[in-house]
């Protein structure tokens, strides 16, 4: 360590850099340069990291082709987020005009810093008071200087003078009652209000894994420098007491901070910041028992979860997909291509698939979703104790919730029928549950089994012929293969047909009280990326995520000439065909009172709509109205009489609403308060008020009024 002193850096660099080495690494930016110098004919491959701006170091790398570098010389710069640290510090104190910083003009990084310090600050209105130094020994009194300018803070960036002599800075900023503020995470421990730079430790593992390459033999000339910032936030509320101005940390900030200094110590955040290394493209194997609507809302939510932690598909990530044909003797055949392949990992969709995963992988690692048991596919004995090499999400179906809405569907229920392949361990695991479950409610289970898809009409005949009074059909692979015979049997028998999977109930069940599977598949992608950033599956147990949902079908309620509870209509998540309950598309009068912002606000809740399962032009359709035009007159047209009457205000609800007194009126949450629109928050019509609009309609009457 050269304690900062170049001459002692220089020695150092001279010393290591004769050729004895098979690899030198570098942290900061003035061993980078010493280095570079002293092994200027290129005896030993160089790695750097810890480097502000590596561009304007003075060494050879070309700013404008990344690629273009010393043949020997490669590694990572880590420019910090100095623009997002001023923002944060004008969040934290709205009326902020001026902040403080002392610097060395010799160092090419904090020259780097301090010219992204002036961009930022003249575009938030902010004076930057700047202090030059030459040494450490004076940064006491500059600090002190921009104290008795008048600064209302004081803002550190990746200058290492500085940063050797930060108590001192603090000490100024303590007796002028303002903050100091970070581009350097370790600082707040040390009394900085706040952090926000890099995760030195992320940078420093992908530095480590750079190095590797390189010692493999891999050619430096092939690897761009590119600037990597896996950002960290630290936050020290302690630092707010005694402040001159009126600074704070709301709670929302707190929630995002990576570690929080508090009076009882240092509380790191339980959620691992995940970056995948710069230069590496990963392989996964996707394989899953068939294609179906489970299956690909599932694989989305995998994808969907990895892009969100950086792995995206044409950039760093390969996925391959392939899918067994509804054949369990497809499925080996795939596993063992993936393995002759090397993929970095093989992530089995259906309970099937982890089966033969379970039986056939022994080193690669395994993620598995889209599945009801683990441990009864074979992946282990529990949670914790599981083969080495899986881990990943089951999702358990709610049986006795499945028990309790069929009996609301069909009261007194005393027969049930179901049919299933008794290969498949998830069916089996099931059943066995329900079977002892039902007995308990005094309900007989009749079974019946096949083998492949092509018995699957015939078993749901045969079933249906012994008496029972609804078919529940459970998530077997083989038996959703073939649903739509399964849904001409409910049909031919008039029996209402309860299954456990949302994506097919749109397609002729009655009802579903089941799971969606790409939150469990979203959630699996984590514990992907843990693994491919070294994590041993051994030690990540097996996690049960359930996104229960209750799913209506109006369009076959109303074949059956059925309505649904009160009861279950107001536990209901998903509304597939609801225009099917008034014979056309309900008709919602949406009424506002800022035509300027009406139509996102539209549009948001069109979207809304069809997240929850109702689709524009059939299931619905929207009258844009004002306050002027919602009149009497509507309310009393029979031909146009809206159905529902969605007010964007509370102040416009309270105007209109001696109009609504027949109609079931909803009044959007305005969360921007101070305003008379709510319109101008389009995240006001989330999920949660489509569903309350979709709940109202379904209660309504369909009277002729309504035709």
């Amino acid at each position: 360590n050269a304690e900062n002193d170049k001459p002692t850096a220089n020695a150092i660099a001279s010393e290591v850099a004769n050729g004895r080495f098979d690899l030198l690494m570098t942290a900061s930016t003035l061993s980078l340069q010493s280095v570079a110098q002293a092994n200027k004919q290129g005896k030993t491959n160089h790695v750097f990291a810890l480097v502000s701006d590596p561009f304007g170091a003075g060494v050879g790398i070309n700013r404008d082709n990344p690629l273009d570098h010393p043949k020997h010389l490669v590694g990572y710069g880590t420019m910090q987020p100095v623009e997002k640290a001023f923002r944060l510090a004008k969040q934290l104190l709205p009326t902020l005009t001026s902040v403080g910083v002392a610097w060395n003009p010799a160092e090419s990084n904090s020259e780097a810093n301090t010219i992204l310090a002036r961009q930022i600050s003249k575009e938030l209105n902010i004076t930057l008071v700047e202090a030059a130094i030459e040494n450490s020994s004076g940064i006491f009194e500059a600090a002190s200087s921009l104290v008795a300018q008048g600064v209302q803070a004081i803002w550190v960036g990746g200058d290492l003078t500085v940063i050797v002599a930060f108590d001192a800075l603090q000490r100024a900023a303590d007796q002028g009652k303002i903050p100091v503020f970070t581009n350097i995470p370790p600082l707040s421990k040390r009394g900085a209000l706040f952090d926000l730079g890099a995760n030195y430790h992320e940078v420093g593992r992908d530095a480590g894994i750079l190095a590797g390459q390189v010692l493999q033999g891999k050619d430096p000339t092939t690897i761009p420098i590119i600037n990597v910032v896996p950002e960290k936030l630290v936050l020290n509320p302690q630092a707010l007491e005694g402040l001159r101005d009126p600074w704070n940390i709301p709670q929302d900030i707190r929630d995002k901070a990576d570690t929080l200094i508090t009076p009882d110590g240092i509380q790191e955040s339980k959620t691992r910041i995940l970056t995948p290394p710069p230069g590496r493209t990963f392989t996964i194997g996707v394989v899953y028992f068939a294609p179906d609507p489970v299956v690909e809302s599932g694989l989305q939510g995998f994808k969907d979860g990895l892009k969100a932690l950086g792995f995206i598909e044409g950039k760093n990530l390969v996925v391959r997909a392939a899918h067994a044909q509804g054949e369990m003797v497809n499925i080996p055949a795939i596993i063992q291509s993936f393995l002759s392949d090397d993929v970095d990992m093989i992530v089995p969709l259906t309970t099937p698939c982890l089966t033969a995963a379970a039986g056939m992988v022994k080193d690669t690692p395994v993620v598995f979703s889209v599945v009801y048991d683990p441990i009864a596919a074979g992946a282990g004995n529990s949670p914790t104790d599981h083969l080495p090499n899986i881990t990943g999400v089951g999702s358990f179906p709610p049986i006795r919730n499945t028990l309790e809405l069929i009996q609301q569907l069909v009261p007194g229920v005393k027969t049930i029928g179901t049919i299933y392949n008794s290969s498949e361990a998830n069916s089996r695991k099931v059943i066995g549950e329900a079977r002892e479950m039902f007995q308990q409610e005094g309900v007989m289970l009749e079974e019946v089994t096949m083998t492949n898809s092509s018995e699957v009409f015939q078993s749901a005949q045969a079933v249906a012929t012994r008496g029972i009074e609804a078919l529940w059909v459970t998530g077997d692979n083989t038996a959703f293969q073939a649903f739509e015979g399964i849904v001409k049997v409910s049909q031919d028998f008039s029996l209402p047909l309860i299954i456990n999977d949302p994506e097919f109930t749109k397609r002729g069940a009655l009802a579903c009280q089941g799971l969606g599977f790409y939150k469990p598949a979203y959630d699996s992608a984590t514990l992907a990326a843990r693994i491919l950033l070294g994590e041993d599956p051994k030690d990540i147990p097996f996690q049960e995520v359930k996104d229960q949902k209750l799913c209506l079908n109006f369009e076959v309620a109303q074949h059956r000439g059925q309505t649904f509870p009160r009861a279950v209509i107001e536990q209901t998540d998903l509304f597939y065909h609801l225009g099917a309950h008034f014979g056309r598309p309900a008709r919602i009068a949406f009424v506002e009172n800022d035509p300027a912002e009406a139509q996102k606000v539209r549009d948001q809740l069109t979207n809304s709509l069809s997240t929850i399962g109702m689709v524009q032009e059939k299931d619905f359709i929207i009258q844009d109205l004002d306050e002027n035009t919602f009149t009497a007159g509507i309310i009393q047209d029979t031909a146009h009489r809206p159905d529902i009457v969605v007010m964007t205000t509370k102040a416009l609800a309270g105007k209109l609403k001696h109009l609504t007194t027949t109609i079931p009126l909803i009044t959007l949450p305005e969360t921007d308060t101070g305003k008379e629109s709510g319109t101008d928050n389009i995240e006001a019509v989330s999920e949660s008020v489509a569903v309350e609009i979709a709940k109202a309609l379904a209660l309504s009457p369909t009277t002729s009024a309504h035709q």
